[in-house]
Formats: C-alpha cells, sequence, structure tokens
C-alpha cells in the first residue's frame, strides 16, 4: 500500500471512530430523562412504575400537622375532651393504629385518609434528632413530650379551652414549640442527613434497593430528602387536583409552605422555593440519568444554603412580628394577659425555628457544621443568650432593651445572605 492510502486508510478509520463517538453521545443525549419541572420519574428497573418513593415521609409530615391542629383544637372552646397526653403521644409515637387518620384539613379532603395505608412503621419519635436544645438542658424528644402533658394537664385542669390551655406560666405557647421544634429536630435534621449520603461518593445506583423495588438507593435517599422538605410534585405549577387530594404527591408540608410565604416578602433576591425546587428536581434527574457526584455537588449546595436561610428568614420573620405585637403589650401585662397572646404566639415561633438552627450542625456538641452551611455555633450561641428561653413582659429585667437584643438577632442572620 503506497503511503497517501495508508494516510487515506487511517483518516477514514478515524473518521469512522469519530462519527462512531458523536453518535453515542447523541443517542444516550437522547435518552437522557427530563422531568420538565416536576418531581416525576419513570424507573429504570420496572417497566411502566415509579422510581419516587418517600410515603414514610409523606406519612410524618401528616402526624407533624395533625398534632399541631390538636394542639391548636383545645384553644377553640370545650368538647374537646378527648384531647388527652395519650391522643397527643399517639401522633407523636404512632404505632401503626389501624384507625388511626389524620384530622388536619386538605382541600378537596384527602383521596387517602388512613396512615397504614399509605406506610407503615412511621412516627415521629424514632426520627427525632438527639443532644439537647441549647438554652435547655433536654433533648428535643423529652421537651415536645412535657410540653404536651402540659397542654394535657392545662386542659384537664380548663376544660372551657382557651389560649391559657397552651400558654406556660412564663409565656411559651406551647402548641408553636411543639410544632416549630419537631420542623428542625425531624424534618430539617433528616433531609441534611440523607442529603449527606451524595457528599463523597454515589450512593448504589444501578440494583433496586431491594426485590422487587422500582428504585436504586442513590434515588431513594435523594427522594426521602425532598419528601422531608414537604412540596407536591407539581410545586411550582398551579395547583390541580380533582375530587380529593393525593396526600403523597398534591399536598404542600412544612417546609414547602414556609418556602411559599417567605417568597411573598420583600427583600430576597432569589425565591426558595424555586431555588429549593428546581435544584431537588435536577439532582434527581442526574441520579435518574446515572450522573457523578461530581455533577450532584452544584445542587447539593443550593438546596442546603437556602434551607438554612429559609430558616434564618423565619426567625426574622416572626422577630418583626413580635416587635410588632410588644406594641399590644401595658405596663402591666404578664404571660396570661389576653393582650399578650400574640406575643406568646409570636416569640415561641420565633424561638422554635431558632431551635431548628442548632440541626445545621451534624453532632450533638454544635460544632460539625453541615457541608454548604454558614452558621457558626458561636454565633448560634450568641442569638440564645440575647433571646432567651422565655419571653420578658414589661417590668422584667431587660425588657426595656429587649428590642434591641431582638435586632441584634437580625443582624447575625442576615450575614446568612
Amino acid at each position: 500500500m503506497k503511503i497517501n492510502d495508508k494516510l487515506l486508510y487511517l483518516l477514514s478509520l478515524v473518521l469512522m471512530l469519530s462519527i462512531g463517538c458523536e453518535d453515542e453521545e447523541a443517542a444516550a443525549e437522547a435518552e437522557a430523562y427530563d422531568p420538565a419541572g416536576e418531581y416525576v420519574f419513570p424507573s429504570r428497573l420496572v417497566e411502566g412504575a415509579s422510581s419516587v418513593s418517600y410515603t414514610g415521609q409523606v406519612v410524618r409530615n401528616m402526624l407533624h400537622s395533625d398534632l399541631k391542629s390538636l394542639t391548636d383544637l383545645v384553644t377553640t372552646g370545650p368538647n374537646h375532651g378527648y384531647v388527652t397526653y395519650d391522643l397527643l403521644n399517639s401522633y407523636f409515637s404512632h404505632d401503626d393504629s389501624p384507625s388511626m387518620q389524620p384530622s388536619f384539613v386538605a382541600s378537596p379532603d384527602a383521596c387517602e385518609a388512613v396512615y397504614v395505608n399509605i406506610a407503615t412503621g412511621k412516627n415521629l419519635s424514632g426520627k427525632t434528632a438527639d443532644g439537647s436544645l441549647r438554652g435547655w438542658s433536654i433533648d428535643a424528644t423529652t421537651a415536645v413530650q412535657a410540653w404536651m402533658q402540659a397542654i394535657a394537664d392545662n386542659y384537664a385542669a380548663n376544660p372551657s379551652g382557651g389560649k391559657q390551655v397552651v400558654t406556660s406560666a412564663d409565656g411559651l405557647n406551647y402548641s408553636q414549640m411543639i410544632n416549630k421544634t419537631l420542623y428542625g429536630a425531624v424534618a430539617y435534621d433528616q433531609a441534611f442527613g440523607y442529603l449527606s449520603n451524595y457528599d463523597e461518593s454515589m450512593p448504589d445506583n444501578v440494583a433496586p434497593k431491594s426485590d422487587g423495588s422500582s428504585y436504586t438507593v442513590a434515588e431513594h435517599k435523594w427522594d426521602e430528602a425532598f419528601g422531608y422538605f414537604g412540596a407536591r410534585r407539581d410545586f411550582l405549577n398551579p395547583s390541580d387536583v380533582g375530587d380529593c387530594v393525593d396526600l403523597t404527591s398534591e399536598h404542600n408540608f412544612g417546609w414547602a409552605e414556609y418556602a411559599r410565604k417567605r417568597d411573598e416578602n420583600p427583600g430576597y433576591t432569589f425565591s426558595f422555593r424555586e431555588d429549593i425546587f428546581n435544584h431537588f428536581v435536577a439532582g434527581r434527574a442526574i441520579i435518574h440519568n446515572e450522573g457523578s457526584v461530581d455533577d450532584l455537588a452544584p445542587h447539593l449546595a443550593i438546596i442546603r444554603t437556602r434551607l438554612e436561610q429559609l430558616t434564618a428568614a423565619n426567625v426574622i420573620h416572626y422577630v418583626g412580628s413580635v416587635k410588632t405585637a410588644m406594641n399590644e403589650l401595658t405596663s402591666s401585662s404578664t404571660a396570661s394577659s389576653s393582650e399578650s397572646e400574640n406575643y406568646n404566639k409570636y416569640w415561641s415561633e420565633m424561638r422554635g425555628f431558632i431551635i431548628a438552627l442548632q440541626y445545621t450542625f451534624s453532632d450533638d456538641a454544635g460544632t460539625v457544621k453541615e457541608p454548604d452551611t454558614h452558621l457558626t455555633s458561636a454565633e448560634l450561641d450568641d442569638i440564645v443568650s440575647h433571646i432567651g428561653t422565655a419571653p420578658l413582659y414589661p417590668g422584667d429585667s431587660g425588657y426595656d432593651d429587649y428590642a434591641n437584643e431582638l435586632d441584634h438577632v437580625v443582624e447575625i442572620l442576615e450575614t446568612l445572605f
């Protein structure tokens, strides 16, 4: 073969190989699944099935919502004598009672209204984080159960109901403290925990999680983190449900609702809803299309940063509400005064979200930060020292300067943005 012929042959071979590679790349791109802005992913393992599954998180979100409904119920008046500690604790330490149904109101009604028909073996107590609450010497489980017991005892002593049933002698609104503490100690803490599975290597993304599963371990752990965020699967689109709402996919819980609420406030240069949801979707698409942890890293960063910022934004929001409610107090106001009800409520919501911020740290000592978060342990201790563990009232030492203390907390948290 002549030199020119050899050269022509080699060039032809290179061209054929390059075309083949381009064809393979084009085919791979054509096969890459695009969720089109919704958290919807077909199974790569079972024909015609979905690979999305987080029913355990849905049940815990339901239990959390129900517990809040019940602790609020006793403030509305008499004839709720069935609200006892055992009933409240049955939602916290759920044991698969076959007759338990959601007590919170979904609109329209829920398609499935029995817990065990959605998932079994799920409760809040088993997923509540360990470690003492900053400012107190007890952990979240002990605190929540003590506050539930106090509500039950107060209601038994005051069967006519009213705000006093959920108010401590020093002004804590037990209902709000339970609710906001669990947002941090369960959903926030668990979401960060599941997302940490992708920091160094991809969990198994080939084999079914278990025999017959339609999803891999990598897909499922990401779904579980998304489930604790609590958004419906078409979160950014107008709600479009039929005669009943599917609580596993068509209802917004907890953190997703707060993302929506904080987006209604002016002043942020981004959307909590869009950033958290879109990056959950984009990350899940990478896992579905068998990408790498390097591909996931920027999406993880945005999700974790925005979740921390969302918690801080909630604290800032309720600081404003507390300061407004302080204007309703008189020189003789105490924790039990009627004009203190809003102040007690907003203070407890603010303090509960400060508790949630401690779960930005992955160890009980509060020294190891989750990746992509920014609040330091010293800054959180500073916040707690300025806020305290109960509201202050006119005549209390430090009350006259309390508005300045609240402003200091806002200054610290605004650095996160």
